[in-house]
């Protein structure tokens, strides 16, 4: 008996107490933010660099012939497609847009860059009350959205992505649905690694996360969390 007591003991106090946790959380979110800084302003603006350079390299007059211009221009366009590639990137791993404009307005910056002449993306929300989040909660809640549209657009093959970032009694609603291939061929969509980074930031924060069929066939990720409303700066 003792000996199980002395175990169980072992066994808590291995366990992150709260105040522990949540500076391990502070510290990967600070090394993703230092990591995303080092994205766009080193490998984005080298990039940029580059595109210059090409750019130039297109003007001169020993590079008019076709069979040099046509394999500068692809370059051309992958060296652009990598930058929109590192911008979003930092601007979705680093937190910036969470910190700057808050998570509803991050999360409409982002699924906006994912429309395209294939793919339709509605959003509908309103802004949440800053004093309902921490800035941590907020960073794991758009991580799960990021994450949700990213794998809609990607793997889902649908026409349509919905998200919806709203609040009601003290409980924000995150819902990421599409019109795609559905919880069917789930294990095609990110090899499952995609909802297991969203199901441990969720759980992180305390959230509740599902994955069900959407109405018409596709995938619906919804997230919900209760909050405790920080101390609202207006009041006294």
């Amino acid at each position: 008996m003792r000996s199980m007591r002395v175990k169980q003991e072992s066994s808590d106090s291995n366990k992150p107490q709260p105040a522990v946790e949540k500076r391990l959380r502070r510290a990967v979110m600070d090394e993703a933010q230092h990591l995303a800084a080092e994205i766009h302003d080193g490998v984005g603006q080298e990039l940029a660099g580059i595109s210059l350079m090409l750019a130039a390299l297109r003007r001169v007059p020993q590079a008019q012939h076709r069979d040099i211009q046509e394999p500068l221009e692809h370059i051309c366009g992958l060296v652009v497609q990598a930058m929109v590639s590192c911008r979003r990137v930092s601007e979705g791993f680093g937190g910036f847009l969470v910190r700057e404009h808050g998570l509803t307005a991050a999360l409409l910056h982002f699924a906006s860059q994912f429309e395209d002449e294939n793919t339709r993306v509605e959003f509908r929300g309103r802004d949440i009350p800053s004093h309902w989040l921490d800035e941590i909660t907020a960073y794991h809640l758009f991580g799960i959205g990021r994450e949700a549209i990213f794998n809609a657009f990607r793997h889902s093959r649908g026409r349509t992505i919905q998200v919806t970032c709203d609040h009601a009694e003290a409980t924000i609603h995150l819902v990421i649905e599409d019109d795609g291939v559905g919880l069917g061929d789930s294990s095609s969509r990110d090899g499952g690694l995609g909802r297991s980074i969203m199901e441990f930031r969720a759980g992180s924060i305390g959230a509740h996360l599902a994955f069900t069929a959407a109405a018409d066939g596709g995938l619906r990720v919804e997230c919900k969390l209760e909050c405790s409303p920080l101390k609202d700066p207006h009041f006294r």
